[in-house]
């Protein structure tokens, strides 16, 4: 009987541990879907593809049945979150949704998670600079909350060095998420 229940409760603990997309932009087979770098290396051979990708937005651009959201890529958490190494981008990309997305809740350097189907690429600039984005036809997003510093954590345990009995003390700092003030600029 108890190898059976330590059995069934590894089993249960290996199943919580495997992370998956959100549901919004969840897809049958996640291992499957083409990586950013081939989709940027080959994009015809690509298009049609259902493909997911993450990163930091760049700019939203409304149109009068659409949104265009043009992004800076990241790699993905197997959660599908992005990870926040802007230096391990591998260029930009544009998304389009066939409806309205409020560029005051898509605001510039939020995470999202984008699911669709590859379209190839469109010539754009980026400042001055041509640049080939690839592009999207959107059927799923995930928008991630921000993460804001967590205030560092301190233990100490001992005798009170500074009391002139020594008696014992525990000086517990608890974590809490730093709050994030609101500037001009947001």
């Amino acid at each position: 009987m108890f190898p059976r229940i330590l059995a069934l409760s590894g089993l249960i603990l290996l199943l919580s541990a495997c992370a998956s997309l959100p549901d919004d932009v969840a897809v049958e087979q996640p291992d499957a879907l083409p990586e950013f770098s081939a989709v940027l290396s080959d994009p015809e051979r690509y298009t049609g593809l259902e493909v997911v990708f993450g990163g930091n937005i760049v700019d939203v651009t409304n149109h009068a049945d659409s949104t265009t959201i043009e992004m800076l890529q990241l790699p993905l958490y197997s959660s599908g979150r992005p990870r926040d190494e802007v230096s391990r981008s591998g260029g930009r990309f544009r998304v389009t949704f066939d409806t309205f997305l409020d560029p005051e809740i898509f605001t510039k350097g939020r995470q999202l998670t984008i699911r669709g189907n590859l379209m190839g690429t469109e010539d754009g600039k980026i400042g001055s600079h041509p640049y080939s984005f690839p592009s999207v036809s959107g059927t799923g997003l995930y928008l991630w909350r921000e993460q804001l510093d967590e205030v560092e954590v301190h233990y100490v345990m001992g005798i009170n060095s500074f009391a002139p009995y020594g008696y014992p003390f525990h000086d517990r700092r608890l974590t809490r998420p730093a709050v994030r003030k609101a500037t001009k600029s947001d």
